[in-house]
């Protein structure tokens, strides 16, 4: 429970949380209206409005379940390694990778003959929607494709072990993962290894360069925007849309001064600093406001507001704070809420307040 039960009756118990009902309220509202934009995207293929713009089902991979192979068939996990090798050798083999930076995605392999020596190399440009995990897995699908003639056995080494380790999985969900799965399925000489990233291997040096370098001058690759995207495209828009609510609210102004900027992550505020900040609780200065007292004056003779309390009151001296200037009010605000003893000293400001309200607001 957050409401608490004063001697004044409150008509409404969970008034002092008025401030903060806006903006909790809406940021539900916001993450049910994206759920249910994703589920509608991602499982019924219906197309749906955010904001003015059309979310196209079509734009966006589709999430595959089960198995589309029969268990017992399913015979690729003896060719892929997950593990270090004893070495890492490039003669005949073909090394893969994936780029992201904020200038867009790059994918690439590189293939190299008896001698080791650079034998061909393709790059490819996605789109800045496409991640990272898309990017290693098109690198992979192409390097098979590209031997997929091969009647030699064709070996490839990846820096990418999660996408290694989706392709194992005989009931992801991945389309590309799907391919590359059909792909070995129906090659038997096509082997795929793990080699860590960054270690001065020749060939994994030479395909993350080729990778960064697809990103301006690779060949352009469509592909499906992941999920990913599309959930972050939602948030990004909703948040838009609270942001400005937010600031057009006439309610939670108080909030709004220590929150200007809604999101999603959860503030870990404690009752009673709910009940401080949104100077909604057991003050005059509050009860007075909704004429559930006759005077806004503590027992003490002042003036009851949660900074009197916090800073000046001789009833609760035991957990002052140093009182702030006017114009350093909202500094003060912060600070007490990025510090662990301050918030512990105002816990236990605030439990005197809650239980001493004969004391506080008299008889």
């Amino acid at each position: 429970m957050i409401c608490h039960e004063f001697k004044h009756p409150i008509s409404n118990q969970c008034e002092y949380l008025k401030d903060l009902t806006f903006y909790l309220r809406k940021k539900l509202q916001l993450e049910y209206l994206e759920a249910s934009c994703r589920v509608n995207r991602t499982r019924l293929r219906q197309p749906a409005i955010i904001n003015d713009s059309l979310i196209d089902p079509s734009d966006y991979e589709e999430i595959l379940r089960g198995h589309q192979f029969h268990p017992a068939d399913f015979k690729i996990d003896f060719r892929i390694s997950t593990e270090p090798a004893p070495n890492y050798p490039i003669e005949n083999s073909i090394c893969t990778d994936g780029s992201k930076t904020t200038d867009g995605t790059g994918s690439a392999f590189c293939s190299f003959d008896d001698l080791g020596q650079l034998k061909t190399k393709w790059l490819g440009k996605l789109s800045q929607d496409n991640n990272i995990f898309q990017a290693e897995l098109l690198a992979i699908h192409q390097a098979i494709l590209h031997h997929i003639n091969s009647k030699t056995q064709v070996k490839i080494w990846s820096d990418s072990l999660s996408s290694l380790q989706a392709i194992l999985n005989p009931t992801s969900p991945h389309p590309l993962v799907r391919d590359i799965q059909k792909q070995l399925q129906s090659k038997n000489n096509i082997y795929i290894g793990w080699v860590k990233a960054h270690i001065g291997h020749y060939g994994n040096e030479t395909a993350d360069e080729l990778a960064k370098k697809a990103i301006n001058e690779g060949t352009i690759i469509n592909i499906k925007k992941p999920l990913s995207s599309l959930k972050k495209s939602l948030n990004q828009e909703l948040l838009e849309k609270w942001q400005l609510e937010w600031n057009e609210g006439k309610v939670g102004r108080l909030i709004h001064e220590i929150i200007p900027s809604p999101s999603f992550k959860l503030h870990k505020w404690s009752r009673g600093e709910i009940m401080f900040f949104s100077e909604h609780g057991p003050f005059p200065s509050y009860l007075r406001r909704f004429n559930l007292k006759p005077t806004d004056l503590c027992n003490c003779g002042d003036v009851g507001t949660p900074l009197y309390y916090a800073t000046s009151c001789i009833l609760t001296e035991n957990w002052h704070f140093k009182k702030p200037s006017t114009p350093n009010l909202l500094h003060w605000k912060k600070g007490i809420l990025k510090n662990k003893g301050a918030r512990i000293q105002l816990g236990k400001l605030m439990e005197f307040l809650m239980n001493n309200d004969d004391l506080i607001n008299g008889s």
